[in-house]
Order: C-alpha cells, then structure tokens, then sequence
C-alpha cells in the first residue's frame, strides 16, 4: 500500500534554511574588482581578479569574489601610446623623410631637444613622428615642446631655414621657416645637421636668386613666412607705382644684393621692424647698372633695362 508523508510546517521551515545556507557557502560571491592595468606602450596588464569570499556562516551574503582582470592601460598598438608615463612612442621616433621625392613642409618631435621641428617629407612611407603643423606636433607630444612661432606683433618674427642644409639659393617657401626672434639661437642648435657635413652654397647668378623675397611677418599670434611676389607689397597697376629695395630687412641694404621691386606705398618697416626700433644707418643702396623697377601682370619687379 501507498503511504503519504506531510512535513509540519515548522519541519520544513527548518530544511529550507539548512539548504539556504549550503548554498550560500558552496557558490560564494562574485569575486573582487579586478586591478586597474598598468600605463604602457602596449598597456599594462589587468590586474588578477579576488579570490572568493567566504560563505557567511550564519546565512547572509557572501563577499564579492574576483571576476576578470582589470582594464589594461593605455597602450600604443600605432606607435602613439604611452611608454611608462613619458612620450607617446611616435615622439620618441626618428625622423624619416620616406623614399619618395615630392617637398612636403611637416614636422617631428626632437626627443633629444624636445622640440618640434620641421622637415620636408617626401611623401610616401616614412613613421608615425611626422604631423602636418607644428601645433599638431606639440599637442601630441604632451606639450612638452617650445612655442617657436608665438608673436604679438610683426617685428616679433625672423626667419630660419628648416634645415641647416637648405639655405642656398634659390630657396622655396617650403624651405623656410619663422620663427619668433626670441626663439632664433635655440632652433638653431635644435636645427643643427649632427654629423652632416652641408656642402657649400654654388654660386648662384643674381637673376636666378630668390631668397631675397622671402621675409617673416606675425599674422593672427602666430610667424609665418611672407613671399613679397604673392603679396600686396607688390601689387601695381604701372610703373610708376614700383621702386627698388636692397632686400627685406628692416633696414635697406647697402651692398646690392638681393634687389627686390614693392610699392611705393607699400609698409614693409611695419610688418618687418620690432617695435621700438630707431633709425636705419645712412646707406645709399648701389643697384646694379641699368637696373628699374617695373610693373609687369600687376606685380612690381626689378628688370636691366637693355642699353
């Protein structure tokens, strides 16, 4: 014969609280946070997750166990992560100009000066140390870098060759560079070709010269490099607008090189000259024989008249 069992409710009160608390013991918690990972390159590794809490004796919650190793640091898979807590790796890269030809301005961070810097970049290859401004360069490489190129005013600015090896003429825009006068010994030595011997300049006849049009002006807090043929120095509508220069410094020159053609009106002293700046020395200017300034498609330039 079949026989039924019924528990008193105070019986099986009793076993569901023994069956509780076996539980509780046996799983424990979750397990305890894991540790943040450590900063590096390629990012530090999580820290290993708690041991199991113990099951609480009298039935109540067990601690927080440890689940997945914590999150690892910041790391730089692309050349650009931390290294410990100094310079994302693409700083610390040398510089590479890449196997193409093409004249590209860009610059790199000098991790042995600390200095951003420009150079012409070929255009193809090369690393992850090449940005396209010297403000994209030093906001990547944690600030650390010099504001060469800071001004206030125009006479703030001179200008510098991006390498110690590209001041022979002619030059191109690309291959100079303003920098805030302040500044000039420091990109100097920062500038200077370690162990490169720079071959001498070639004569250069003064008609194929183009260094002279090339001065540095402050535009908008920051000094750029000014070409006087693309600028409104010297726009013309006919001769008699243009005059001679003996280059473009503050003061003439007197030496007859470097001859360029502005406006008569034109305000070079104001973008050129530092404030405060006193009076030039006497000069007289010795241009070549023959020589005038004319005005030729709306731009002022020096020409030998033929005899």
């Amino acid at each position: 014969m079949l026989q039924r069992f019924s528990l008193s409710p105070a019986i099986l009160g009793s076993l569901l609280l023994v069956a509780s608390c076996t539980i509780t013991v046996n799983n424990g918690g979750t397990g305890g946070a894991g540790g943040t990972g450590g900063p590096g390159g390629t990012g530090g590794a999580g820290g290993s997750g708690g041991s199991s809490g113990p099951g609480g004796a009298d039935g109540g919650t067990s601690g927080p166990g440890g689940a997945d190793g914590g999150t690892s640091g910041p790391g730089g898979a692309d050349g650009t992560g931390g290294s410990g807590g100094g310079l994302p790796v693409a700083c610390t890269l040398p510089q590479e100009v890449g196997p193409c030809k093409a004249a590209i301005r860009a610059y790199w961070h000098d991790p042995a000066t600390g200095v951003c810097m420009p150079f012409i970049y070929g255009g193809c290859e090369g690393n992850a140390n090449r940005f396209d401004t010297r403000e994209a360069c030093q906001e990547a490489c944690h600030g650390g870098t010099p504001d060469m190129d800071a001004c206030e005013a125009p006479g703030d600015c001179v200008l510098a060759a991006v390498d110690s090896c590209m001041g022979c003429d002619p030059v191109h825009a690309v291959s100079l560079v303003a920098v805030n006068r302040s500044m000039k010994d420091a990109y100097d030595i920062a500038n200077q070709s370690h162990d490169i011997a720079c071959e001498p300049c070639p004569d250069v006849p003064e008609a194929e010269r183009t260094s002279q049009y090339f001065t540095a002006t402050c535009e908008r807090g920051r000094c750029v490099v000014l070409d006087v043929r693309e600028s409104p120095l010297t726009e013309c509508a006919e001769d008699a607008d243009c005059a001679l220069r003996d280059g473009l410094g503050c003061c003439e020159g007197c030496d007859g090189t470097g001859i360029v053609a502005l406006n008569q009106s034109a305000d070079l002293t104001g973008m050129v000259c530092p404030e405060g700046f006193g009076a030039c020395p006497p000069c007289a200017p010795q241009y070549p024989p023959g020589m005038t300034a004319v005005c030729s498609a709306g731009r002022c330039r020096p020409e030998i008249k033929a005899p």
